[in-house]
């Protein structure tokens, strides 16, 4: 062929491959396959969470331990577990703060979950030290950290707490003021060897601390602090002087006590 003629020779443009039966056959089961393997994916996935959220693994079994104070129903009814809730729903930390704000007794709860159905709440209680006037002229038991935990049993028998509370300090609150706290620490770890010899337990305005015995007798301890030795001297006092109704011993400094009569 001339140059001439080449120059004019028609383009032609390669055809698009064309696609056998067999290749389109193939093609078309690998996305039906595709498409129902997705299907079933899904499909168990909904399975799997209605499961996981259905009775199957409701928490139906709910045991407590520790609570004196209140029913394991009431217990069970605040924590929100009375309608079997999923496992999966159930919040340990969640449950044991509803706990202890609901009941003054609770100083804290240890929820627990077991699969597949059950959950157990281990409570710890407060420790009554002292009783406080109420409202009404009730007493109120008190913990160490002043929290007011109910009244009385009829078996109790502990110190009263006398304070002076703090202006504008309501007399429901549910903690006392900052002013009896020196009062509550002496409460709280008062010695077997006399304890059960306190009727009252006062505090100054100024933080000073005083023992009313039944005898009747007085202790000024002072300050709430270096309560160990005043302890022992209170003990040794009491065991080895003769007291009269009436007296006031200071033992404020340690080994260093004075006693005044009536």
């Amino acid at each position: 062929m001339s140059p001439a003629h080449a120059a004019h020779a028609p383009r032609v443009t390669p055809a698009p491959p064309t696609l056998h039966a067999p290749h389109r056959r193939g093609r078309r089961r690998w996305l039906v396959a595709t498409g129902v393997t997705l299907v079933v994916l899904v499909g168990l996935s909904a399975a799997g969470y209605a499961a996981l959220h259905s009775r199957l693994l409701a928490a139906s079994t709910v045991t407590v331990t520790g609570m004196r104070h209140e029913t394991v129903h009431q217990v069970i009814d605040a924590s929100g577990l009375a309608a079997a809730p999923s496992m999966l729903s159930v919040d340990p930390g969640l449950v044991a703060l509803r706990l202890e704000r609901t009941f003054p007794w609770v100083a804290s709860a240890s929820v627990t979950k077991h699969w597949p159905h059950t959950v157990s709440i281990a409570i710890t209680e407060r420790r009554a030290v002292a009783e406080v006037l109420a409202p009404r002229g009730a007493m109120v038991l008190v913990d160490a950290t002043g929290r007011r935990l109910g009244p009385a049993a009829p078996h109790q028998v502990l110190p009263r707490l006398e304070y002076a509370p703090a202006p504008g300090q309501p007399s429901t609150a549910a903690t006392l003021s900052s002013a009896a706290v020196p009062g509550l620490l002496v409460a709280a770890t008062l010695p077997p060897a006399f304890a059960a010899q306190v009727a009252v337990v006062q505090v100054s305005t100024s933080g000073w601390v005083t023992l009313h015995l039944t005898t009747p007798v007085s202790f000024v301890l002072g300050p709430a602090s270096d309560l160990g030795a005043k302890y022992e001297d209170v003990a040794a006092v009491i065991a080895r002087t003769t007291l009269h109704v009436g007296d006031v011993v200071d033992v404020s400094v340690p080994q260093a006590m004075t006693v005044t009569g009536p």
